[in-house]
């Protein structure tokens, strides 16, 4: 009796197991109500989970793994327990992350099949972030899902937007928009704005100032346009002095952070800079703060023009090679790191020729940077054998492996250059930002066809 009492309870536990796993397959965790909608072409869309903090559950893993993966994580390596690998976020910031399902099958199941941007009425949109690797994949009940890390969004806002498309490349197609109420909600009352000072804002490293003039948030020129576009961007402009003189010798090169008082951060990737008439600028669109409150802004300067002679390399008469040809490395040293010219000859990718110009590539290779400043490798002067001025700083690669791209004459078999290897200056402002002619929609949009 006690043997048969024994394996009724066990079977009916693990009938109970059984269900409760096929439940949360399909289920939002609990405390968040999900929501669906069935698009024009029959396909399911399903919010499962959007949660905040610094530690995110994988709501489609077995249910034992997502209460192991709340233990600490030395403790979980220690048992070896095969864990997502993305149940924490990898900042000190706490993030939201969005969980969606599909009714269909993606074509990889093991990469994101949709965008998602999250924002408000305002039209202060954010997109999740790259290389943070939430799941994805499917389960026996489910076709397919994902995970979206957020780490910026309109924290103020009581309600968030959460916009839906067809590929997390671009925002061709909006597929469809769910309103939820903001979890990570932060009060003015209990966080207040950073405080800020007037512009223009003018700030020092070494024998450097630079002053900020503006601080602006616009829509964003994103290739491919849409007529609803809510991607932004925003642009920074500067002037310079160095040794108290006016100087267009340095360039704002990239915002390192932005941050501001209700949790956000951001990098400033997908970015551009350079001069425009008496200023230094750069923009980024991946991604913008929320406009509505002041900015700290870490910007990296780098100086392109005005070294002393001792802090350049002048390589003449490089020749300009054929692919075919084995090419005659070239080294030397600057502030003590090795620096070796790899390459010079047609881009390995391609190629164009104008009527009287063609393209060729530069490679540069540096060793250890000389200590925890960020060093850069940059072309001071180039000249090709014909005479002709090709100064530029179009780059591809990293800090110690570049190559630079030169549009020198169709009949140079040569090249001049002047090469430096020097290090950046960071500089912080704190600032409100100016927002541009940039009319929200604050329509709640049908489905649409994906």
């Amino acid at each position: 009796m006690t043997s048969r009492f024994w394996w009724t309870s066990a079977l009916l536990a693990g009938i109970a197991c059984a269900a409760f796993v096929l439940w949360r397959s399909v289920n939002a965790p609990l405390g968040f109500t999900a929501q669906q909608v069935t698009l024009t072409n029959g396909i399911v869309l399903r919010l499962v989970s959007v949660q905040y903090g610094k530690t995110h559950i994988d709501p489609f893993s077995p249910p034992w793994k997502q209460w192991m993966s709340r233990l600490p994580e030395p403790w979980t390596r220690k048992l070896k327990l095969n864990l997502p690998r993305n149940l924490n976020a990898s900042s000190s910031n706490s993030v939201l992350s969005v969980w969606i399902t599909s009714s269909k099958a993606a074509a990889n199941p093991n990469q994101q099949s949709f965008g998602v941007r999250i924002g408000d009425d305002s039209g202060n949109f954010a997109g999740s972030s790259s290389g943070f690797g939430f799941s994805n994949g499917k389960t026996p009940v489910v076709p397919h899902y994902e995970g979206h890390r957020m780490p910026v969004f309109p924290r103020r806002s009581p309600e968030l937007r959460i916009r839906i498309y067809d590929s997390p490349w671009n925002h061709t197609k909006l597929l469809h928009e769910f309103r939820i109420r903001n979890p990570g909600l932060v009060p003015l009352d209990e966080t207040p704005p950073l405080v800020t000072g007037p512009l223009p804002q003018p700030q020092s490293a070494g024998d450097l100032e630079a002053t900020l003039t503006s601080l602006t948030v616009g829509p964003s020129d994103e290739w491919p346009p849409t007529a609803n576009n809510i991607f932004r961007k925003a642009r920074l402009e500067f002037t310079c002095r160095q040794a108290g003189q006016p100087t267009t010798n340095w360039v704002a090169y990239h915002v390192r952070e932005a941050t501001d008082a209700t949790g956000n951060s951001t990098d400033g990737n997908s970015w551009n800079h350079g001069w425009s008439e008496d200023r230094t600028f750069v923009s980024f669109s991946r991604w913008p703060l929320p406009e509505s409150e002041p900015w700290k802004l870490k910007v990296e300067f780098c100086q392109r023009a005005g070294f002393p002679t001792n802090e350049l390399w002048e390589a003449r008469n490089i020749p300009i090679l054929t692919n075919s040809v084995t090419f005659p490395t070239l080294t030397n040293q600057l502030a003590g790191t090795p620096i070796v010219i790899e390459r010079l000859g047609p881009p390995e990718h391609g190629s164009y020729t104008h009527s009287d110009s063609h393209s060729i590539e530069l490679k540069v290779m540096a060793g250890s940077k000389p200590d925890d400043r960020r060093w850069h490798l940059t072309i001071a002067r180039a000249v090709d054998s014909t005479g002709r001025d090709v100064t530029a700083n179009s780059w591809s690669g990293s800090d110690d492996s570049r190559t630079f791209s030169f549009n020198v004459s169709t009949n140079a078999t040569s090249l001049d250059v002047w090469i430096a290897y020097a290090p950046s200056r960071l500089l912080e402002f704190t600032a409100q930002p100016t927002k541009m002619s940039n009319k929200p929609d604050t329509r709640n949009p049908a489905p649409v066809q994906p």
